[in-house]
């Protein structure tokens, strides 16, 4: 099957609403810098990038299927993304999605959906933001030696929104490098950031602190040096602060929470802790699980830069538990766009597709749509929705 030409009677009725509703995402998409050389160029870039994403939000899991989605919308649709005269080729559109710039695609779609979610009320404290990394396992790649690379990627989601920040691509299998990287490239004045005990780390610590963030780390037995001196503080000393008790999932769980105020941190021998938080967890199941006995109990810590002042110890274990807005994202990728047989593995591709998998996400949530799914399969049915949605975000990003 050929691409589809649109005829000519229909190129002069073209809506000039539809080029209006796209222009925020092409203006976004026009910072990517193009590789090919001028001569022999049939499409623009930030064209093809646009449509691309736009069959990424109407659901479309493939370049094969973007392609077919493309060539069955109407004449004024594709006008809005600056296609008057026929459909890019799937292998266009592939080719050009792996061959663009992962970073600049990163810094001009994340940005884009980065004003549309800017925060008219911001909270009294720092904003959260959580770092996690994610298996692509269907993208798998192989060495000179034959070995073979499961590709990854860093993301960092805003606690509030579930907003994605920025995108870092993990090389060689270096998750901590790469969260480094991206922190490195974010502006995290007035940032809280959260992590799990993987990347707890001074490198880290220090590249936060010096981008104007602050961050709240969690140690466990990875750090066992730092982990066995916080052990020996003083928390017989300490009162509980909190205790909570939750119901759910066939078990109840008891939550209580200690801190103490770190005046010198060799004594926690992390650097630049201000406080430390001890969170102890006792789990009762109501049924016993043999791989699980009918009473447990754990204890985590936290260590962060943020002084008493700036931050209750209640404040902090929310913030520790609101990382897990970046788990959710990674759901809805999983089951509801099927990330994990995506098998495209590529150039730049896996990222690429990563990128526009959670900036969908993001554009359907800020434009009310609360079931990812059903708002895909809508934008399926009627692909006018599809400018609609990018027009609101255009809009509220202005």
């Amino acid at each position: 099957m050929s691409p589809t030409r649109v005829p000519a009677g229909q190129r002069s009725r073209l809506s000039g609403r539809a080029v209006e509703r796209a222009a925020g995402l092409l203006d976004a998409l026009g910072a990517v810098p193009d590789r090919r050389r001028a001569r022999g160029r049939r499409y623009g870039l930030a064209s093809v990038l646009a449509l691309w994403f736009a069959g990424v939000l109407a659901g479309q899991q493939t370049f094969t299927a973007v392609w077919e989605w493309a060539v069955e919308l109407p004449a004024d649709l594709l006008a809005g993304f600056g296609l008057t005269r026929r459909v890019p080729s799937e292998r266009t559109i592939r080719r050009l999605v792996e061959d663009c710039d992962p970073a600049a695609l990163d810094e001009a779609l994340s940005g884009w959906i980065a004003r549309a979610a800017a925060v008219a009320d911001p909270p009294a404290g720092p904003r959260g933001l959580a770092f996690d990394g994610k298996t692509l396992k269907g993208a798998r790649s192989f060495t000179e030696t034959g070995t073979m690379i499961q590709e990854a990627v860093v993301e960092a989601v805003w606690h509030d929104t579930g907003v994605a920040a920025g995108h870092q691509w993990v090389a060689g299998g270096d998750e901590i490098a790469a969260v480094e990287a991206l922190a490195g490239r974010l502006d995290l004045t007035g940032v809280l950031v959260t992590t799990d005990s993987l990347h707890a780390h001074e490198r880290l610590a220090r590249k936060i602190r010096a981008r104007g963030g602050h961050w709240l780390l969690v140690i466990k037995q990875n750090q066992p040096t730092v982990h066995a001196n916080l052990t020996r503080l003083p928390w017989g000393q300490a009162p509980n602060l909190v205790t909570t008790v939750e119901k759910a999932h066939g078990r109840i769980e008891v939550r209580s929470l200690k801190a103490l105020t770190v005046t010198t941190p060799k004594l926690v021998g992390f650097w630049g802790t201000k406080q430390v938080v001890e969170l102890r967890r006792r789990t009762r199941h109501k049924k016993t699980v043999t791989s699980k006995p009918a009473l447990s109990e754990e204890v985590f810590y936290l260590v962060t830069s943020l002084p008493a002042e700036q931050a209750h110890p209640r404040d902090l274990a929310a913030r520790a538990r609101g990382r897990w807005t970046v788990e959710a994202v990674h759901h809805v990728r999983d089951r509801v766009l099927d990330e994990d047989r995506h098998t495209v593995r590529t150039g730049n591709a896996p990222l690429a597709w990563a990128i526009a998998r959670d900036t969908a996400i993001s554009a359907l949530r800020l434009t009310g749509h609360r079931s990812i799914a059903k708002a895909m399969r809508a934008t399926a049915r009627r692909p006018e929705r599809v400018l609609q949605i990018i027009d609101l975000i255009s809009e509220n990003g202005l």
